[in-house]
């Protein structure tokens, strides 16, 4: 079903469709809240996909986690086996395959662009898959890497059991219906006319419908997304900071190779404004009592 989507929205085509030096290039967004309504329609292809993943998907990802954890319970050296393995495999693919994304780039870009100009920076910088193990050890301490892990794993089994309440309370047709309406309500054609930007028309939008309709929210979906937000706020509260000095560490390598970080900041800064907004609504989720 997922094949099909992808084939359906002919991402290859797009891919392979070069732009470069066929003028200003449109970047504006034209998706609407309505088109995401419609997506989350009875028999769309979020309940499509949602129903799968209930019924194959997560029974698969259980029976493969609790083989995984079998097979290191029986051998110490299970995963540095699974590293070295995904390692043999994936070198000789990525060599294989760089000429092709040079070419995109080109591509899309240009032979001078800053996106070739990094291309060409990271293979000077990782020549093997030794200096990505170098790269995390200078930036990762063992205990670091070890508390990455135990907690990836305790994710793992956090993600599962909740989906299990998830899928049992039949939770995909609730909220699906629950968002396809606050998404009805979101736009208009003045005030919110695109998803580009949620501040302002579209949260004010999306607000008065929440409060229109308070205690409506599904209790399930209500339970889902708390967990999910805080397993992120946990995430960034733990490393935050080593993100940050990742982050600058990143910036001042692309800033030394001559290619401006203006961009990025422009777009941070629009995203954490968008966060905040989007965070602003999901309080409003939160705070009241469910359905």
């Amino acid at each position: 079903y997922g094949k099909s989507l992808y084939d359906g929205y002919e991402v290859a085509d797009k891919v392979a469709d070069c732009s470069f030096g066929e003028g200003d290039r449109d970047y504006s967004v034209s998706v609407t809240y309505t088109d995401m309504a419609a997506v989350l329609s009875s028999n769309g292809p979020v309940q499509q996909l949602g129903v799968l993943g209930c019924e194959y998907f997560l029974p698969c990802v259980e029976h493969l986690a609790d083989k995984l954890a079998k097979c290191a319970a029986r051998d110490d050296t299970f995963y540095a086996k699974a590293l070295e393995n995904a390692r043999n495999l994936l070198e000789p693919f990525i060599t294989s395959n760089m000429g092709a994304v040079e070419d995109s780039l080109v591509c899309h870009f240009g032979a001078d662009s800053d996106a070739l100009t990094l291309l060409d920076l990271i293979k000077q910088k990782i020549t093997s898959f030794d200096d990505i193990v170098d790269l995390v050890n200078k930036y990762l301490s063992p205990d670091t890497q070890e508390s990455l892990a135990s907690g990836a794993r305790s994710g793992l089994y956090s993600f599962l059991e909740g989906s299990n309440e998830f899928c049992d309370a039949e939770c995909i047709s609730k909220t699906s219906e629950y968002f396809k309406d606050l998404f009805t309500a979101t736009h208009d054609a003045e005030t919110c006319p695109t998803i580009e930007s949620y501040c302002g028309g579209c949260q004010n939008n999306a607000d008065s419908f929440i409060s229109a309709n308070a205690d409506s929210v599904p209790c399930c979906t209500q339970t889902a997304m708390d967990s999910i937000i805080g397993s992120l706020q946990s995430l960034i509260e733990e490393y935050g900071d080593l993100l940050s000095k990742i982050e600058s560490a990143v910036k001042d390598t692309v800033t030394e190779a001559d290619v401006s970080v203006a961009g990025y900041e422009a777009l941070k800064a629009a995203a954490m404004e968008q966060a905040g907004c989007l965070g602003d609504t999901y309080d409003e989720l939160a705070d009241g009592d469910c359905a």
